[in-house]
């Protein structure tokens, strides 16, 4: 019987050439993000992609280790000694790309809180950027007080001890090397648009399991025959989590491999904090586990949105109003965003799981009996459970047509 249902989805036309599209934009989304990694030469145009990683590699793979403060007041010496050369800037740029990730994190860390001066790596002293570390914990209670003394989006209590507890087990001094290939995966939007058009795609091989028997006026014959109205229905169940657990999973597991195949694995083992965009990152992980991480979650949203749009199909018996739940769900709380009144309401949207890898940096957490945790760390099991909760309901919904 499942491998009935599993035909019944798998051998209709328009969802073969579904299941194409998907796979052109997993190829194409692949080679976009492999397209912006740059190297840059002196007197010569840009490198782009697998050419420029191989560049990239060497150079910033010369600076390979932990990053002490002897490292940054090498690297701020070098700086200025590239910086006072007759070279244009173009390639002064090009010469201090090794270390360009390094520099990026110091001007960020020196800036003021909400502001990134790009330049201020180039007027810092030696000694004041070798201080990088500690100036990431006081940077953030600098933000704490300017942000208190506006009153608007102000920490409370126990939000202030949670960050100030994770930036104070931040293990320091960071460890650096060639990441290009997790970057390219995880610090752009390539990842959460293609998990956005990937469960909007299931959207459309899920929406007709449950509502097909009506539309071709079979459910009589499907709910009046021995099995019918409970083994067949756990079959239908079964079809569909196959179908949503398979595409994702080959989807994600494709895309990323194309990008890591093609850029290497090296600096899995490196902190998310390494690229200035999540300097002020809360969560203390790796980009192995940030993948990690990316991928589970998106993974669990996945399985409560398509759930929750079989559990539609069932009850309206429409497979049109089942594939608009995805797209709404996944869609529409970025706009909804938007609105200073809803801004805290959309935090909590099963969309936040199918882009977890762009909100690291943000400061957005949920409170338990006055504990505050990451935002992800309540979503993912929260949206687990209803998960489960919505499958036993999804099967006596249907039983009961």
């Amino acid at each position: 019987m499942l491998q009935y249902e599993l035909k019944k989805i798998f051998l209709k036309p328009v969802n073969k050439i579904i299941l194409l599209l998907l796979l052109v934009a997993t190829v194409a989304g692949s080679f976009l993000a492999i397209r912006d990694v740059k190297y840059y030469r002196k007197n010569q145009p840009p490198l782009s992609g697998t050419s420029a990683a191989k560049y990239l590699r060497e150079e910033q793979n010369k600076w390979k280790g932990p990053v002490t403060e002897d490292v940054i007041k090498h690297i701020i010496k070098e700086k200025k000694k590239i910086n006072s050369s007759n070279e244009p800037e173009d390639a002064k740029f090009a010469m201090s790309q090794g270390f360009h990730d390094i520099t990026s994190l110091i001007s960020v860390a020196f800036s003021e809180p909400g502001e990134y001066d790009y330049y201020l790596c180039d007027s810092i002293s030696p000694e004041k950027a070798s201080k990088l570390y500690e100036r990431r914990i006081s940077r953030l209670k600098k933000e704490i007080t300017k942000i208190e003394e506006g009153l608007e989006g102000s920490f409370s209590k126990s939000e202030k001890e949670f960050l100030l507890n994770q930036y104070n087990n931040f293990k320091t001094p960071l460890y650096y090397e060639y990441a290009e290939g997790w970057k390219a995966l995880l610090d752009s939007q390539y990842l959460p648009t293609l998990m956005i058009i990937t469960i909007v795609i299931i959207a459309f091989f899920v929406s007709g399991i449950f509502s097909d028997e009506f539309r071709t006026k079979a459910d009589s014959i499907f709910f009046s025959s021995m099995l019918g109205r409970n083994k067949a229905i756990l079959v239908k169940i079964k079809a569909g989590f196959l179908t949503v657990t398979v595409i994702y999973w080959l989807t994600m597991l494709l895309f990323s491999a194309i990008i890591l195949g093609m850029l290497g694995i090296g600096g899995a083992g490196c902190m998310v904090q390494i690229n200035f965009s999540n300097w002020a990152c809360m969560y203390n992980i790796t980009y192995l586990q940030d993948w990690i991480l990316s991928m589970f979650g998106g993974y669990v949203g996945n399985l409560f949105i398509l759930t929750l749009s079989m559990l539609v199909s069932a009850k309206s018996r429409s497979s049109v109003i089942a594939i608009t739940i995805p797209f709404f769900l996944s869609c529409v709380p970025m706009f909804l965003g938007r609105v200073p009144a809803l801004k805290n309401i959309v935090t909590l949207f099963p969309d936040m799981l199918l882009r977890i890898n762009k909100f690291l940096g943000d400061f957005i957490f949920f409170e338990i009996g006055g504990k505050a945790f990451g935002i992800f760390t309540i979503l993912i099991p929260a949206y687990l459970l209803l998960f489960f909760i919505t499958l036993p309901i999804l099967y006596y919904s249907y039983k009961k047509q």
